[in-house]
């Protein structure tokens, strides 16, 4: 079996070579190796496009930064696996093939921030000029964006400054996200997002400000290349059309350990357009009041159907939350949706606001 190779960003920074220069040199003597470790250490990283990975990669942030120069209008880390079509390149890829075994992960206080002075572009759809930030802007705002991949991991890592949803994984599984702090303070500035198609994965270990959902599961797989209200799309892998069920939905989620202060939500399940999602299991999740600037929030956890028809009765089932401690959000745990197995347990709100339900059938309250 042929030994992992390692190699150090710092060795192919040379005089006169920009940062991407370096890690472009760096991707380019990674193919030739089955698998490879690469290390960013060393003064900190200034990018002004994607880190791109190819399967059987783990990157090592090393005691340092990889910061995004100012207008910068792509992802920090995305795989290698996208073919970008090039007279739409931040639109719908023509392919999303499968990746596998992608981890980034950070250590010695590694950082991932995006640029201090956003892009601006022209929104057409509202005839004026706006920073590229939110899901308007489609899947380039992502500061780490997985499709399709097979075996994941992040953790370790400290995000600041993100531009939208600063991690999304659609159509991926086998994934663990722990150990992460984020700060985020701009139009869905969701920390980690589940789309379509995800299952088998662990989020734990979650702190910081989200000025959206800190961790949400999202399923409502749209039939055609539809982009509805925004720009640009925000999965790339809806360029798969011919899907299983299982590739639709979202299931065997775990959620444990989120502690966040922020806005709308600490933990969303939401399930829309005929798709699934199930056996999710959701823990010890709080609120830091601390660090709000405006102190709202619809729900701590909430499980409801939305942004799009064709929900059926029992498509959220098997969905377990316990020991959810709610501080400033308006209910505890909030849910719309007509469910089945929902179990809710040690569910607590200082100011006693609890439950909202509007379908309490199906709904096991312990």
């Amino acid at each position: 079996m042929e030994k992992e190779k390692i190699l150090n960003v710092s060795s192919f920074r040379y005089a006169g070579a920009t940062d991407d220069d370096a890690i472009s040199a760096c991707l380019q003597e990674r193919k030739k190796y089955n698998n490879a470790t690469i290390i960013f250490d060393g003064p900190d990283y200034w990018i002004s496009r994607a880190i791109c990975l190819m399967s059987n990669t783990t990157v090592i942030i090393d005691g340092c930064a990889i910061r995004q120069k100012d207008e910068t209008f792509d992802n920090v880390f995305r795989g290698s696996n996208l073919i970008l079509d090039p007279a739409d390149p931040f639109g719908m890829p023509l392919q999303c093939k499968l990746i596998e075994n992608v981890r980034i992960l950070g250590k010695n206080g590694a950082a991932i921030i995006g640029p201090t002075r956003n892009a601006v572009g022209y929104n057409y759809r509202m005839d004026e000029y706006q920073l590229k930030v939110g899901d308007f802007w489609g899947w380039r705002t992502l500061a780490i964006s997985l499709s399709n991949c097979t075996g994941f991991e992040v953790g370790g890592i400290k995000f600041l400054q993100s531009r939208c949803w600063t991690m999304s994984f659609d159509m991926s599984c086998n994934g663990y996200i722990h150990d992460i702090f984020v700060d985020s303070r701009v139009k869905n500035g969701d920390a980690v997002n589940f789309r379509s198609g995800c299952h088998n994965c662990v989020v734990e270990n979650l702190t910081g400000f989200t000025s959206d959902d800190s961790v949400a599961c999202t399923a409502y797989f749209t039939p055609g290349r539809v982009v509805k209200n925004r720009l640009y799309p925000m999965e790339p892998s809806l360029c798969i059309q011919d899907r299983t069920v299982e590739q639709k939905n979202i299931s065997h989620i775990t959620i444990r350990n989120v502690k966040t202060g922020g806005r709308h939500h600490g933990v969303i399940c939401l399930a829309s357009n005929g798709c699934q999602v199930h056996d999710i299991y959701i823990d010890n999740i709080c609120e830091e009041p601390g660090n709000v600037l405006e102190p709202w929030r619809e729900a701590t956890v909430k499980i409801y159907t939305g942004y799009g028809a064709g929900y059926t009765f029992g498509d959220i089932h098997d969905i377990t939350v316990k020991n959810v401690r709610s501080v400033y959000a308006d209910k505890a745990v909030y849910c719309n949706a007509q469910v089945k197995n929902v179990e809710l347990t040690n569910i607590s709100h200082e100011s006693g606001r609890t439950f909202l339900l509007d379908y309490p059938e199906g709904i096991t309250i312990t």
